[in-house]
């Protein structure tokens, strides 16, 4: 439990640096002064600045936030009408900057979830590898058909009533096609081949299919570079295009496929337990999942900050404050009945 929370925050501060790291790339190059730039939220655990932005790194690993010249308080200063700063010099304010340029500054953040997503899936695919199962016995399991039958670990399944298994798919198959049958395995043990008579039981996961109680081992395979180039944008946007069917489900009250930090939690503790691929493949899919959510027109998110600078530039002039501070009301009420409703969604699927 104490890895699974260790590795869970890991995974959330990496994913909320980039996104704040986007925005204050962004800020930067549109000539806006960065106050601060925080990772977390509460007290400040350690803080460094750099003649220009203070930079904090705060107690409570679950957000973070990029504080522009012109915004009136940070999330750290909750309660204070004005921040503890000095006015910018003139042209250096998130207001003198035309609303192209905000709008600029607030897609940068999703927009660099995408990009470590897709920075992530490349990796996993072209230098760590997906694992691949093969036909060798990496664990027998105790009271099954194949610990009866003397099958060993290291074992390589040659051969199934004289069928070829070259894989772990041909060796799957040929089992969960068998189920009570008296069969002859073929096995590879040291360089020597040997036959053995297995009477293949029954799966205690899947009513009607074989099973005998063998896991394989895997070797991870990799790709060229650009292929994995390839992969890795293609997996990024099939993220993306779930992520909007999800979305669409949720419009028709279906909200079983949202995950809250507790969620999360579990998912990246069953990621660890699988290997660096899949703490890998389990960050990119958050990252990208995180790209999207902050892109949903919901005050408090970048989507509704784009939305508003959107009619801005449509009507040439900003909304009315009051209008806008309504709006953002509402959105914002939604949103934490949203997130107190997933969050006891979580808990109920972990009891």
């Amino acid at each position: 439990m104490p890895g699974t929370i260790l590795m869970t925050i890991l995974v959330l501060s990496f994913i909320i640096l980039v996104h704040e790291l986007g925005h204050f790339i962004a800020a930067r190059r549109a000539g806006i002064l960065c106050h601060e730039f925080s990772i977390g939220f509460g007290p400040a655990l350690y803080s460094w600045d750099d003649g220009e932005t203070r930079f904090f790194v705060r107690s409570i690993p679950l957000g973070g936030y990029v504080l522009m010249a012109g915004e009136v308080a940070s999330p750290a200063e909750e309660g204070n009408v004005q921040t503890p700063y000095p006015p910018a010099e003139p042209g250096r304010n998130l207001a003198d900057k035309s609303a192209l340029q905000r709008m600029t500054v607030f897609a940068a953040g999703p927009a660099t979830n995408f990009l470590a997503a897709m920075v992530l899936f490349f990796v996993i695919f072209g230098v760590v590898g997906i694992p691949q199962p093969t036909s060798q016995i990496e664990r027998v399991e105790a009271g099954y058909p194949a610990e009866e039958a003397g099958i060993e670990v290291g074992d390589r399944i040659a051969a199934i009533n004289g069928v070829q298994t070259e894989t772990w798919e041909d060796v799957v198959r040929e089992i969960r096609g068998r189920p009570g049958e008296e069969t002859t395995i073929t096995v590879e043990r040291d360089g020597q081949r040997q036959e053995v008579s297995v009477e293949i039981g029954y799966s205690p996961h899947e009513e009607g299919i074989g099973y005998i109680g063998i896991q394989p081992t895997s070797h991870p395979v990799r790709q060229s570079l650009p292929a994995a180039a390839i992969e890795a944008v293609a997996w990024t946007a099939m993220v993306f295009v779930m992520l909007v069917e999800v979305f669409i489900n949720l419009l028709g009250g279906e909200t079983e496929a949202l995950l809250g930090i507790v969620g999360v939690g579990a998912e990246v503790g069953r990621a660890a337990e699988m290997g660096l691929a899949n703490v890998l493949w389990t960050t990119a899919s958050i990252s990208a999942s995180i790209g999207f959510f902050q892109l949903l027109p919901i005050p408090a998110l970048d989507g509704s900050k784009l939305l508003f600078l959107l009619v801005e530039v449509i009507r040439g002039r900003p909304l009315d404050p009051r209008k806008e501070g309504l709006i953002n009301f509402i959105g914002f009420a939604f949103l934490i009945l949203l997130v107190i409703y997933i969050t006891f969604q979580d808990i109920a699927r972990l009891l």
